[in-house]
């Protein structure tokens, strides 16, 4: 990113500097002498980064010197850290007083040569949070619990918590770079009750523990019930191959079963492990076998950048099936990896590579999934969803809408339940929410806190005016909004993911017209109406998703903005799928609408 930003503000400059040699040479020609002198408008800004608080009003009034010499039209300030070394005597923290005498007169001077200002959303580059963001105003994504029933029996009791774990996805919590829970800033909790709803399960579906299936692995250290005790935190060993060899988790049933799908979650390590495990990562595969000797294959099971993942495939009926784990040839490590300093991270050198693969999760079902539903249902933006499509569903292999119940009702705020269910099998599902935990970046830690839920105006809102007031505060009122800093720039998005807010339901509601209460089964990976209508169904929450953080994040910046008597640069979106909305539509509340483009 570094690199990046150097060599287009590179280019910039060498631009500036061939308009201001071209300024000495006068013409009669308008268009001409517009391109020797072109006006402010047409001139090159640059972004301006203050890394880690290594900040002198010396250097501030060189830099303004040689950006006013050069032509440059203004500048967009961002505060931010890159394991940035202190080079300074005395550092800068971001909004002390010291810091914030320096901004001053950094806008004072850049004022006083007629600059367009700029700061960003957010302290670092991505995207909107702080320090000053509530955990309850913080990003989100839905949680939930199942307790299965017998119908036709009265059920009283306390439904099972889901999890209030800040993290990406079901108890995952948040991890440092080398995968130590905590991370390395307390970030806080919250959780609140969503909805309460129980499905009927049809006739095909039934549990592994039910149907009798003897696991058993190639290692010696296989702990079976860890593979479906829903407990994503806790893993189990399944040896390393060596390479060309496998590994494997074997299900034995007592006749042949019908299977049609696989959920399972391999350890989420830090980034730096993750990096090492890239030296034995492996190629999985789910295969069935008549004997429990001669295996052919069922799926491949290829992984996106989910925490969880959903594999669905027409029925294939068997005794045996195993997950089989082939370690393949290591990918080069990239350039940027390969110059690490693992001092940076509080270690004396890289970690050695593992010596097993760590299984979470690893749960064959009977009955029907939506395929890929973790990715469908925005828990991470994925490039191209279609390919997900999920298999054709019989009629009675598919939870009907009738056979769905809400029991939001009928809940106590102690999570206590009294309901009788009709005859059948059933589950109750506690649908939740709680906190990402995701963080503005890159950001000294005195400017570090929760990225603003991006789903809520309410709470844009009053992040937006508590961070304009502390540049108020530090600049004085007539020097931010028409003079002086006149505008905020977005840049890239890289706030991840977010798919839950504390009105969804409602929201849904209104943007796509119907109640999605029958539908909420769909939300934990079931089938209801169909295959296609259940896909359908995920479509419209992501739409629903995308709306939101088009007019609640991007469109209250722009109304504060407006109040504020400034103006808008965004970036949002570039390569690849950066977040759940339209590029398009997010740009439209921009009065200077950006791009990137990596090489």
């Amino acid at each position: 990113m570094i690199r990046q930003v150097l060599k287009l503000v590179a280019a910039s400059l060498c631009v500036a500097a061939t308009i201001v040699g071209a300024q000495d040479k006068t013409s009669s020609d308008p268009l001409k002498s517009g391109f020797q002198n072109p006006p402010q408008s047409a001139r090159p800004r640059v972004w301006w980064h203050w890394m880690n608080g290594n900040i002198t009003k010396e250097g501030i009034k060189l830099d303004l010197d040689w950006m006013h010499h050069v032509g440059l039209a203004g500048f967009q300030n961002f505060d931010a850290a890159l394991q940035t070394p202190q080079v300074v005597d005395h550092r800068l923290a971001y909004m002390t007083p010291e810091w914030k005498d320096a901004f001053k007169y950094a806008i004072t001077v850049g004022d006083q040569y007629g600059m367009e200002m700029a700061i960003a959303g957010s302290p670092g580059w991505s995207e909107s949070g702080g320090p000053w963001v509530p955990g309850a105003e913080g990003m989100k994504k839905y949680v939930w619990s199942e307790t299965p029933v017998e119908g036709g029996k009265p059920f009283s009791g306390e439904l099972k918590h889901p999890p209030t774990n800040t993290g990406a996805f079901q108890n995952i919590g948040i991890h440092d770079a080398l995968g130590t829970p905590g991370g390395p800033n307390k970030i806080p909790e919250f959780y609140a009750d969503a909805a309460v709803f129980a499905y009927k399960r049809p006739a095909s579906d039934v549990s592994l523990e039910k149907l009798n299936a003897k696991i058993t692995s190639n290692g010696s250290s296989l702990d079976p019930a860890a593979l479906s005790d829903g407990d994503l935190e806790k893993t189990t060993p399944v040896p390393i191959p060596k390479e060309g060899d496998v590994s494997w988790i074997q299900y034995e049933f007592p006749q042949p079963q019908s299977i049609r799908s696989i959920t399972f979650v391999t350890k989420t390590p830090g980034w730096i492990e993750q990096l090492i495990a890239q030296m034995s990562a492996p190629e999985m595969n789910l295969e069935s076998s008549e004997d429990g000797q001669n295996y052919k294959l069922v799926s491949k099971l290829e992984t996106t950048d989910a925490p969880e993942h959903t594999i669905s495939f027409a029925p294939v009926t068997a005794k045996y099936f195993r997950v089989t784990f082939k370690r393949t040839p290591p990918p080069p490590i990239p350039d940027w990896a390969a110059g690490i300093d693992p001092a940076q991270f509080g270690f004396s050198k890289m970690p050695p590579p593992p010596k097993d693969y760590e299984v979470a999760e690893m749960a064959l079902h009977s009955g029907a999934r939506v395929d890929h539903f973790e990715e469908k249902a925005a828990f991470v933006p994925e490039d191209d969803l279609y390919k997900f499509a999920t298999p054709a569903v019989g009629q009675d292999d598919a939870i009907s809408k009738s056979d769905v119940i809400d029991l939001t009702s009928k809940m106590s705020s102690d999570g206590k339940l009294d309901w009788t269910p009709p005859a059948g099998a059933w589950v109750i599902v506690r649908l939740g929410y709680s906190l990402l935990g995701i963080t503005n970046h890159p950001a000294t830690p005195e400017a570090t806190g929760l990225e603003v839920d991006k789903l809520d105006r309410r709470f844009v809102k009053n992040y937006f005016e508590k961070y304009l007031d502390s540049y108020k505060q530090t600049v004085g009122t007539e020097l931010i909004g028409k003079k002086g800093i006149h505008y905020v720039i977005n840049d890239s998005w890289e706030a991840g993911s977010q798919n839950w807010t504390d009105n969804m339901i409602a929201q849904f509601k209104k943007l796509r017209g119907y109640d999605p209460s029958p539908w909420l089964p769909v939300l934990v990976g079931q089938v209801v109406e169909s295959a296609e209508a259940s896909d359908r169904f995920l479509w419209d929450f992501r739409k629903t998703i995308a709306d939101l953080t088009s007019t609640e994040h991007y469109g209250q910046l722009e109304d504060t903005l407006h109040e504020w008597g400034m103006a808008h640069y965004g970036e949002s979106h570039e390569g690849r799928r950066a977040f759940i909305a339209d590029g398009m539509e997010v740009k439209k509340y921009n009065e200077v609408p950006m791009s990137a483009m990596w090489t």
